[in-house]
């Protein structure tokens, strides 16, 4: 058959090269699970046989050293948390398992003998498994069986593959219509009325209910800068930092983001306003954003000017400090782009500099995401 379009030949091309990487690794993968698959596999098995061999004879001890066992076992996979991921504990069929092992199976259409024999079964099960389960165990697993909740409550994503167009992915470009409603006599929130939210294309509900309150309820960067934590704290009297480790919770960028440290989860501050950043190329850079340049997420990001030898970056802190070491990260480009030659300079007012630091071919960021850090001498 002759391919009509280039598109249709990338297709087949693409179609062919993903059965080959099936082929070649993820079935030789799905018939050799590693050693954590196989062991919850045991696991199950030993859970099933004791509820059967309970059923027959609740007073015998077989089925309880056969339960015993399995929950050992169990005790001893969850006792590293990174030991058992949630896709392997909810593919195990560990978690069908548990609930016949954990529920009564019972029901209003059951004589009362067989309610009352089976809640009897249930109650020497729970009798074993309060004695075989530390509780160390117990809240690791209820861990685990929340993160496979986590991951299961996805909203589903549907991909169309038709003879007739489309790359089947134009489903993700469609809106979501969502109806927020504002309670009895709450003047509170913000009202977000018509403005687009934009998501990973796989999202679970409790990450959209997290974002979507970040957006209606005001957080404590939406008030008066009087209001602020780190503000007041500066003002009662002087905070040093000690420098730890690169990106450590111990420097002055983190201290502003997480309010002086009262909030759990840090904001990236040149975003919400609470310092400012400015560079040579004005507000918009030839790649990234200027808040960038203060991200701390875990993937470096690419943000930098044009090719100037006089280009630059200044970031307003609205605080004064006596700095003693900064940190830098390279982004995600090639380590021959990294930067060589730079100052780090200082100013009070914005119009008059002092240098605080000058790097002439310094080699320190190299690969990609690489971090460095200096030490700034004498009191600026």
């Amino acid at each position: 058959k002759r391919l009509v379009s280039k598109a249709d030949q990338t297709k087949q091309k693409i179609r062919k090269m993903a059965r080959d990487i099936y082929e070649h690794y993820f079935e030789v993968a799905q018939a050799t699970p590693r050693g954590i698959v196989a062991d919850l596999a045991n696991i199950v098995i030993k859970v099933d046989t004791a509820i059967k061999k309970q059923a027959k004879s609740n007073s015998s001890s077989e089925w309880k050293e056969v339960l015993r066992s399995a929950l050992t076992d169990l005790s001893e996979l969850l006792h590293e948390e990174s030991n058992v991921s949630a896709y392997e504990l909810n593919s195990s069929g560990l978690i069908q398992c548990f609930l016949k092992l954990f529920g009564s199976a019972t029901s209003q259409d059951k004589t009362m003998k067989v309610q009352k024999k089976a809640a009897k079964l249930h109650a020497a099960r729970l009798a074993i498994i309060k004695e075989a389960l530390p509780t160390a165990t117990t809240i690791a697993l209820v861990k685990k069986l929340l993160s496979v909740l986590e991951t299961i409550e996805k909203l589903p994503v549907y991909l169309y593959d038709s003879s007739n167009g489309g790359y089947g992915l134009q489903i993700l470009t469609k809106r979501l219509r969502f109806r927020l409603e504002r309670g009895p006599g709450e003047t509170g929130l913000i009202d977000r009325t018509g403005r687009a939210l934009k998501m990973e294309p796989l999202a679970t509900v409790r990450q959209l209910e997290r974002y979507l309150l970040k957006m209606v309820a005001k957080q404590w960067y939406d008030f008066e800068r009087s209001s602020f934590n780190f503000i007041k704290k500066l003002e009662e009297t002087p905070v040093s930092f000690n420098y730890q480790s690169d990106f450590d919770s111990e420097g002055l960028i983190y201290w502003i983001g997480t309010n002086g440290r009262t909030v759990p989860d840090w904001v990236n501050p040149a975003q919400y306003g609470l310092v400012v950043v400015t560079s040579s190329e004005g507000r918009n850079l030839p790649y990234g954003k200027l808040e960038d340049i203060l991200s701390r997420d875990s993937n470096a990001l690419n943000c930098h000017t044009n090719d100037d030898r006089r280009a630059w970056f200044a970031i307003d802190l609205g605080v004064w400090i006596h700095p003693k070491a900064y940190t830098m990260r390279h982004a995600r480009g090639y380590g021959r782009s990294a930067v060589r030659s730079w100052q780090l300079q200082g100013s009070k007012d914005g119009v008059n500099w002092v240098i605080l630091s000058e790097h002439s071919n310094d080699e320190r960021l190299g690969e990609p995401g690489s971090t460095a850090t200096w030490t700034i001498d004498g009191e600026t």
